[in-house]
């Protein structure tokens, strides 16, 4: 019987640990929370105000809503592979990759926000914000342990 990878969370950084968690609950947070808000007075019809809610994959500037839940979760995979101990392709520079991934989750992450605050924006873009932060923190650390880590020649 082959033997089947362990996911022990101490062999990940404190870095690591950040992105992840960031990562994952902006992911998750940008599927349930209402990024933007709309109310329209319904009051003629008898029917009072009625609101609708929007979340980050939606609504004005859903398509980089999108982009950045993709690179989000993309970044949780890539971050469970790794510690998971899977071997990726050769030619593959996994740091560039999670590098390029952190810098999605950033860059299209604040795009969504500014869209979504100067439209209507909902309590949600406001979480968004902090955790794209949160990312944002995370990947700066990550850039700082690999600065500080002793060259290996002499």
């Amino acid at each position: 019987m082959s033997q089947r990878p362990s996911f022990d969370v101490s062999k990940l950084s404190t870095p690591d640990k950040i992105l992840g968690g960031g990562a994952l609950l902006l992911f998750l947070e940008s599927l349930i929370f209402p990024w933007q808000r709309a109310c329209v007075d319904l009051g003629a019809l008898g029917l009072g105000r009625s609101c609708v809610g929007r979340n980050a994959w939606g609504g004005d500037g859903g398509f980089v809503g999108v982009l950045m839940g993709l690179c989000a979760i993309l970044l949780v995979i890539g971050l469970v592979m790794t510690l998971a101990g899977v071997a990726m392709p050769e030619g593959v520079p996994v740091a560039t990759v999670m590098t390029a991934l952190t810098a999605g989750v950033v860059i299209f992450g604040l795009i969504k926000f500014l869209i979504a605050v100067t439209n209507h924006g909902g309590y949600g873009s406001w979480i968004g914000l902090i955790l794209i932060l949160a990312v944002a923190y995370g990947g700066y650390m990550k850039m700082q342990e690999g600065k500080a880590m002793p060259s290996s020649g002499g």
